[in-house]
């Protein structure tokens, strides 16, 4: 991560229309790249109609080298995925072939994500008054996901927004960025890293990661349904009718670890409850259930807890009221 300059917002405003460019990093990143545009924009006149193998050399030379650690550290996740030279082949594979539909519209889509930043991070400080006027945030290209938070290898929490992928799924950035904002907040104030997926913690941390940055971004973004929310009208959606029965499930697989002790990557079960998919991950329940189940926590706890007390938890704290919630709630009938 350490390689591609993160911007500040308020740097960004007067350029962003033209290129979204980063500005200063930690200085362990401070050696000038392009902006993410730019960058695209050269390395797709050279790669466009080219073999494969050429394209890929192309995008390591333009995209990944400038920002070497942050694409090792976080797009690929080298160090927790043993194959993910192999994954990222087949995503650029995959991405190279959609990019000539999409290739013009890339640099305004940075820029337009800059300016959604700025009014999410406006947003979003009003109700939490702590956060960051500049938060650490890093335009990339990526196959693999539209918005990601990781850590740097000095420690420094960071959130990448996969330009191209935010573009093809057309998403909804006054709902998107308010989430992914408080995974940054919580990493920053409570040590809360990854979305709650963190070594030798347990599936009750990212239930807690991705409820309340659910419902943190209803409060950020109103006026949407739940399933919105959750990054789709199915996903995650639970009637309150299911929810004793879908908090009986989780508690069965809430001592399970986030990070598998054998693989060292994702453990199934946490796929099983917060990942999205084509087929059916967890039946009886929606894919993502584990966003939906997590909200409703959140909502119970709020009646004891304000917002501002839950995203200052530690890791542990979080997990101990998580287990409590889930088992007021496994206990109605």
């Amino acid at each position: 991560m350490g390689r591609f300059p993160t911007f500040a917002i308020a740097a960004l405003l007067a350029i962003a229309a033209a290129t979204a460019r980063a500005s200063p990093a930690p200085a362990a990143q401070r050696t000038a790249a392009p902006s993410i545009a730019s960058s695209f924009e050269t390395f797709w006149t050279a790669a466009r109609g080219k073999p494969f193998d050429r394209q890929l050399a192309l995008w390591n030379r333009y995209i990944e080298d400038p920002r070497e650690t942050l694409y090792r550290s976080v797009v690929w996740d080298a160090t927790d995925i043993p194959n993910w030279r192999r994954w990222k082949t087949d995503g650029l594979k995959m991405r190279f072939g959609q990019y000539p539909r999409i290739a013009s519209r890339i640099p305004r889509e940075a820029a337009t994500i800059v300016h959604a930043l700025r009014a999410a991070s406006g947003r979003f400080r009003k109700l939490l008054p702590g956060a960051s006027r500049k938060p650490r945030v890093a335009l990339v290209l990526s196959p693999d996901f539209d918005s990601k938070s990781g850590v740097l290898p000095d420690g420094t929490p960071i959130l990448a927004l996969a330009v191209d992928t935010l573009l093809l799924e057309k998403a909804n950035l006054r709902i998107l960025l308010p989430h992914e904002l408080f995974h940054l907040y919580d990493a920053q104030h409570a040590g809360v890293m990854n979305d709650g997926v963190m070594p030798g913690t347990h599936l009750t941390l990212p239930l807690f990661a991705e409820g309340l940055a659910v419902c943190v971004s209803s409060q950020v973004s109103p006026g949407y349904a739940d399933g919105q929310y959750m990054f789709g009208k199915m996903l995650g959606r639970l009637p309150a009718s299911r929810l004793p029965a879908a908090a009986r499930a989780f508690l069965a697989d809430a001592s399970s670890e986030t990070i598998d002790p054998k693989t060292h990557g994702i453990s199934r079960l946490h796929a099983d409850w917060f990942e999205g998919d084509s087929k059916a991950l967890n039946p009886p329940y929606p894919n993502r259930a584990g966003y939906g189940l997590g909200l409703n926590l959140i909502r119970r706890l709020r009646a004891t807890h304000s917002l501002q007390q839950m995203a200052s938890w530690t890791p542990g704290e979080a997990q101990r009221h998580m287990l409590t919630a889930l088992a007021a709630m496994a206990a109605r009938s």
